[in-house]
């Protein structure tokens, strides 16, 4: 599993990271006892089975059975190879990378992409403070941003050239080839070279949470079409992926203990200006789901503040439930119809818009609401196209209790009986199950033997060189727990210390690794010996092969098999009955 780096270089950022640190930099946790509980980001759940151990420095969710050291944790969650995932740890924690003496440090398509750029985001900022960036300083005094909303932003200026930045870029030795794959430069529709994407744009650098700038996104100052351009997907950057601004506002976000999510740049930046800081944008999208998971590493409740007439579109309807579907607080800002937060705030100020904050209503409520206002309640058809339109809604609270209680609320709204609009929603609760894929079947609990023995061999010095006395090949034969075991024995025999951290490290299977963390993580007593769980091994194996045989002698006496085969099979089954009970 070391990848490409040395054991001793592994340990020493193991031992320097803090997977409880670690862990709380992408889901907000809550300490249970000698542990951390928070909802799964790798999974969709509303009670949180998401747990983490600082003893151990293991993860583990009991929803969905995903689990292992903080390693495999960032390989997950930031899609990254071990390689990768060990080296963002060592630069988050201070561990020096190993180097070979005189060797420069290869660097990949990403790493290359990054410093490109961070060069074309230097090259922005430095435009628009110089005589070319005259016209773009006057449009951000003309929207009312300053020049320190300007730099907390990072915000730029690509001049009006075709080739402007690649002249720069260049100088700072990137090729044409990686201009191309970094989104800042097209291939001329005659084949002879690449001009600049933006051009004569006002230039929002789209950061990830770290910092880094992973693309762009470029404003027309007049009239042009299209009025936003967006860097293209690249190594860096993948659409619907990043939240605008959330670099800047994760502190205050899990301070604030929300967020304002809006829709555009120039929103998010009068927001900041006006003394909000908990405010990211969704780049003008819908929601996704990975924006949804990326939130909720930081908060469970979310203030929607997007255009006044968009809070009723279908597209913001989809975001809404996404953030519902995760178990999220959802409240909705209501803005007079025509205006965006950008407005609002430049025409009415930060003390009126901190009222609307104050007073959104929930989600649901919002819906409701709104239907109340567009029916004619004295008409059959309006009251259950009314009900219809909230209840899809509904369905997607997480519970029962919920589900419920916010139906009682719409049959009162429309003045329809509780119990009608219960009967619906459960016909649509039954739809929306039907349109959802099964979840594949997991795998089979552990057996308390099977449990109690790698605990017994991890933690007892004693029990572990008894067992290797007295194990015997086919005892563990058909047993999940069987590699744990043997590279256990196997670390034992050779003279190494034996903890969870080491063994997790020798196994060769993910699947191996997310069984021992599920070991690590269960609350079951251990019980016996380590020759207890071996004789209830070795007899639930004999039960397992007497099994087996009756269930061949069945198909054998059904074809009419030859009499010494349906003997033989008898003389077996009555041998493993002789061994079960004799078995001591």
């Amino acid at each position: 599993m070391g990848g490409s780096f040395p054991q001793n270089f592994i340990e020493a950022v193991r031992d320097a990271a803090d997977i409880v640190q670690v862990v709380s930099d992408y889901v907000p946790l809550r300490r249970s006892g000698a542990r951390f509980k928070g909802r799964c980001p790798f999974h969709q759940e509303k009670t949180p089975s998401f747990s983490v151990d600082p003893d151990n420095q293991l993860f583990y969710c009991f929803g969905c059975q995903t689990g292992g050291d903080l390693f495999k944790f960032v390989m997950l969650y930031e899609k990254l190879g071990f390689p990768e995932a060990v080296e963002m740890l060592a630069q988050r924690f201070g561990v020096p990378l190993p180097r070979p003496e005189g060797a420069p440090r290869k660097t990949d398509e990403r790493e290359r992409v990054l410093g490109l750029n961070l060069a074309a985001a230097d090259f922005f900022r430095a435009t628009l403070a110089g005589p070319a960036g005259t016209s773009c300083r006057e449009y951000l005094e003309r929207r009312g941003i300053t020049s320190d909303t300007a730099a907390r932003l990072g915000l730029g200026y690509a001049p009006d050239s075709w080739d402007a930045l690649q002249r720069h870029l260049h100088s700072r030795r990137f090729s044409n080839e990686e201009l191309h794959r970094g989104g800042v430069a097209l291939p001329r529709k005659s084949g002879d070279g690449y001009y600049d994407r933006f051009r004569d744009r006002l230039m929002f650098p789209i950061r990830d949470t770290q910092g880094r700038t992973v693309a762009f996104g470029g404003r027309a100052l007049g009239d042009a079409e299209p009025k936003y351009i967006n860097s293209p997907e690249t190594p860096t950057y993948t659409k619907g992926d990043q939240l605008y601004g959330l670099d800047l506002a994760r502190e205050a976000i899990r301070r604030e203990g929300f967020a304002v999510v809006v829709e555009g740049y120039l929103d998010l930046a009068a927001l900041l200006q006006a003394g909000f800081d908990a405010v990211v944008a969704s780049l003008g999208t819908a929601f996704t789901p990975a924006q949804a998971r990326l939130l909720a590493r930081y908060t469970d409740r979310v203030m929607v503040s997007y255009d006044g007439d968009a809070a009723g579109a279908e597209a913001t309807t989809r975001s809404l439930d996404l953030l519902l579907e995760r178990g999220m607080e959802v409240r909705v800002v209501e803005l007079p119809a025509g205006k965006d937060p950008d407005d609002f705030v430049r025409e009415h100020g930060a003390e009126a818009y901190q009222r609307r904050l104050r007073e959104a209503p929930e989600y649901l409520e919002f819906l409701i609401r709104r239907q109340v206002q567009q029916r004619d309640r004295s008409r059959l058809q309006d009251k259950v196209a009314g009900i219809n339109a909230v209840l899809p809604h509904i369905a997607k609270l997480a519970t029962s209790v919920e589900r419920a209680e916010w139906a009682a609320r719409l049959g009162d709204a429309m003045g329809v009986e509780d119990e009608l609009v219960l009967q619906e929603l459960r016909g649509v609760a039954r739809r929306a199950r039907g349109r959802v894929l099964e979840r594949p079947e997991r795998p089979r609990q552990l057996r308390w033997n099977e449990h109690s023995l790698v605990r017994l061999a991890l933690d007892s010095e004693e029990q572990r060189q008894r067992l290797a006395e007295i194990l015997e090949p086919d005892d563990l034969a058909g047993s999940a727990v069987q590699p744990i075991v043997a590279t256990i024995l196997r670390l034992h025999g050779e003279g190494h210390a034996v903890s969870l951290a080491a063994v997790n490290d020798e196994l060769g299977d993910e699947a191996e690794r997310e069984l021992l963390a599920s070991i690590a993580f269960r609350s079951d007593p251990v019980e016996g010996t380590v020759e207890d769980c071996l004789w209830a091994c070795r007899r639930e194996r004999l039960q397992r092969r007497q099994v087996d045989t009756v269930r061949r002698l069945t198909e054998a006496l059904q074809a009419t098999s030859p009499e010494d085969d349906v003997n033989r099979m008898l003389s077996e089954i009555q041998d493993l009955a002789r061994q079960r009970d004799t078995l001591h």
